[in-house]
């Protein structure tokens, strides 16, 4: 296997509030982690699937694979309490399906993104044969001050300089996964993105341009645009 992606899907959806976490509420007919893992089975540059997850959720993405011909999900590994430890996780849990090619990839997305486009998850392999690390992004396009208490501005920033990094992100999948089994635990969990710990190590990290639709859910008010969109794209497929 030349290709996997890593889903994280361990969150328990705080922010959003509600009976069960986010990835895994209805929206068009599907949960929104089954329409983000079909975007990963369409796309031909993706050669294999891990999820990441509690464990009382296992046997129902096993139960969602069969049920929607995910056929590219090679297993369900459990989440850790912190969004490196399930990148971790997912990792060691791909390890063994993956060749021995020093360029074989993999593409960290986290389940509630199910809008990214096949377009975007293929250009984000592609650009692995360049850069050992690549992070979609956005221009920031509103003026951006600090603020030390949250209260008063103390700066303004050059936003020509200023982008917003979006998931997925690919990485080379054997010197990725060399990070995060050598650092230790106390240091990878002080970290957040997953662009943090390669770029820390002097990785060149390559952005490539980012799709305004892909938002991630996060908020109530998400769910309602996410399954208009959702809507509109099975409407033009």
């Amino acid at each position: 296997m030349k290709s996997v992606a890593v889903v994280l899907s361990g969150g328990t959806g705080s922010r959003l509030g509600g009976d069960i976490p986010k990835q895994y509420i209805e929206l068009a007919g599907k949960p929104v982690i089954v329409h983000t893992l079909e975007q990963l089975q369409r796309c031909g540059a993706i050669d294999g699937v891990v999820v990441t997850a509690s464990s009382m959720w296992e046997k129902q993405i096993l139960l969602w694979k069969e049920e929607f011909a995910l056929t590219k999900l090679l297993a369900v590994a459990l989440a850790g309490s912190n969004r490196q430890l399930s990148i971790r996780n997912g990792l060691l849990a791909a390890e063994r399906f993956m060749d021995k090619n020093e360029r074989s990839g993999v593409i960290i997305q986290d389940a509630v993104r199910p809008l990214a486009s096949v377009e975007l998850l293929t250009r984000l392999i592609e650009e692995l044969k360049e850069a050992p690390a690549v992070m979609p992004a956005l221009p920031i396009i509103d003026t951006t001050y600090t603020s030390r208490n949250g209260r008063w501005v103390d700066g303004l920033l050059d936003r020509s300089t200023l982008f917003a990094g979006q998931a997925p992100e690919a990485f080379r999948f054997w010197p990725y996964l060399e990070l995060y089994r050598d650092t230790p635990l106390e240091e990878l969990c002080a970290m957040s993105g997953s662009c943090q710990l390669p770029y820390s190590r002097g990785w060149q990290v390559k952005i490539i341009p980012g799709e305004q639709r892909n938002i991630k859910i996060t908020y109530a008010e998400d769910l309602e645009t996410c399954e208009k969109l959702l809507l509109e794209r099975r409407e033009t497929s």
